[in-house]
């Protein structure tokens, strides 16, 4: 029997075969990895430059894909603006067939205008003629504008920019009370009106009039905004306002408001402003349109604006002058603005207009067909930008397709070869443990 020092029983060869296999072991283990990747370079110990070169070309097309989103929701919005456009012409339509249909029974006879008799003298008129002190801040930091323009002995009041005023007046509106005044703007606000307060506090109620404006928020009135509405012709119009018919109560305060904010640039005037006790019949000898007609235009006009209203989408409302941009690249240098319009009878230049004779009522038609072409001509400039966007939107997808197999070219496997390349080192890991246990055996049959 031979005995020998304990220790490491292996040679030297067997040590080196011992190693070869650990070595051998560590290969299959990387491309293991790659099999179950797919990818040939899974960190930057790999091939530092291919790793962060694919890294950069995923990561710009990830944002290029953020991007889609983006424009793939203003696309939605040019498409519900499509839609309202659709929608107002047939409006327009229904309108301008209403008034011609009006216009022929006139002319046949079948209809008549109206010649009112006129009964009543009007009771407790009061004139409001304030001084410049009379006209006070109201509604806190909505009032940022200077004091109200006071001329003409108080029968003249101008609002120059963001301005909300208010004055003394302890009036008790009943049912039969009628506000009485002259308007002017020759720049358009976000919003001017007139209306009754007992407090400082904007937002509590509702006792107000809309008269001209851009926005339909935040104020809240007691009548649709159409119902008052200024044309926008830049003349005084004078305006009878039953407010009676809307609410009733005492009230300490007339408020005079032209919300500008954002342009500052817009303006209110107020002329020979009245308070009156009825009567509610109209002047003697006054013509009006055949009984029913006025009203039917009047809500015909009302369900444009409505459209108008509803044609919003996210927030944005093209038909209400609102713009859309559009980002295209991921640094924002490349975009697309969709310019908006007035779509509203106001802004179509369609409000203000008395139908009690046949001139009146054949201007109006004529307006609506200038409309008609104003709508056709803003429904082509969407359809180009609408063209423009998805064209874009495609480029974008193909832009991201492309990073995306250029970075796989960088980074991603040939599972064919790495699968030969593992069959082959599975193979040779065999062939080193057979050769390893053969030479153990042997010097097992040394002792």
């Amino acid at each position: 029997m031979v005995s020998g020092a304990s220790g490491n029983i292996l040679n030297g060869v067997q040590q080196r075969q011992l190693n070869a296999i650990k070595t051998t072991a560590r290969l299959v283990d990387a491309v293991q990895e790659r099999l179950a990747s797919g990818e040939s370079v899974n960190s930057a110990i790999d091939d530092p430059s291919n790793f962060f070169t694919a890294k950069a070309l995923n990561f710009r097309a990830s944002d290029l894909a953020r991007r889609l989103d983006g424009i793939g929701q203003n696309i939605r919005t040019i498409q519900v603006a499509e839609s309202g456009v659709e929608a107002s012409l047939k409006i327009i339509d229904q309108t301008e067939a209403f008034l011609q249909d009006t216009l022929e029974q006139i002319e046949a006879g079948v209809l008549e205008f109206q010649v009112n008799a006129g009964t009543g003298v009007p009771a407790n008129v009061t004139q409001i003629l304030p001084s410049t002190g009379d006209i006070i801040g109201y509604g806190g930091i909505q009032d940022q504008g200077g004091p109200a323009i006071v001329t003409n002995g108080g029968q003249d009041i101008l609002l120059d920019q963001n301005q909300w005023k208010r004055l003394a007046i302890n009036y008790t509106v009943t049912a039969n009370t009628f506000l009485e005044f002259d308007f002017q703007s020759t720049a358009i606000s976000e919003i001017s009106g007139i209306g009754f307060d007992n407090d400082t506090i904007l937002f509590n109620d509702n006792d107000r009039f809309f008269l001209n404006g851009t926005q339909n928020v935040p104020i809240l009135f007691t009548a649709p905004q159409p119902t008052f509405q200024y044309t926008g012709a830049g003349a005084y119009e004078h305006y009878t306002i039953p407010v009676g018919t809307f609410f009733t109560g005492v009230f300490s305060h007339l408020t005079l408001f032209n919300d500008d904010d954002a342009g500052a640039i817009g303006n209110a005037a107020f002329q020979n402003i009245f308070l009156r006790e009825g009567p509610t019949q109209a002047p003697p000898n006054a013509i009006s349109a055949p009984p029913g007609v006025q009203e039917q235009y009047t809500n015909l006009l009302d369900q444009l604006d409505r459209i108008t209203v509803d044609t919003s989408y996210r927030g944005i409302n093209l038909l209400r002058s609102e713009t859309l941009e559009t980002v295209f690249n991921e640094n924002g240098t490349s975009t697309l603005k969709s310019e908006g319009i007035d779509a509203t009878s106001n802004g179509l230049g369609l409000l203000g207009q008395e139908l009690n004779s046949l001139g009146k009522i054949q201007a109006s038609i004529d307006r609506l067909r200038e409309a008609r072409e104003t709508l056709r001509a803003y429904a082509t400039t969407l359809a180009s930008g609408l063209q423009i966007i998805q064209t874009r939107e495609d480029f974008t997808r193909n832009i991201i397709n492309t990073l995306y197999a250029g970075s796989d070219d960088l980074i991603l496997d040939d599972a064919n070869k790495t699968g030969a390349e593992l069959l082959a080192l599975q193979v040779r890991e065999q062939v080193a443990f057979s050769t390893l246990a053969r030479q153990q055996i042997s010097v097992a049959e040394l002792f």
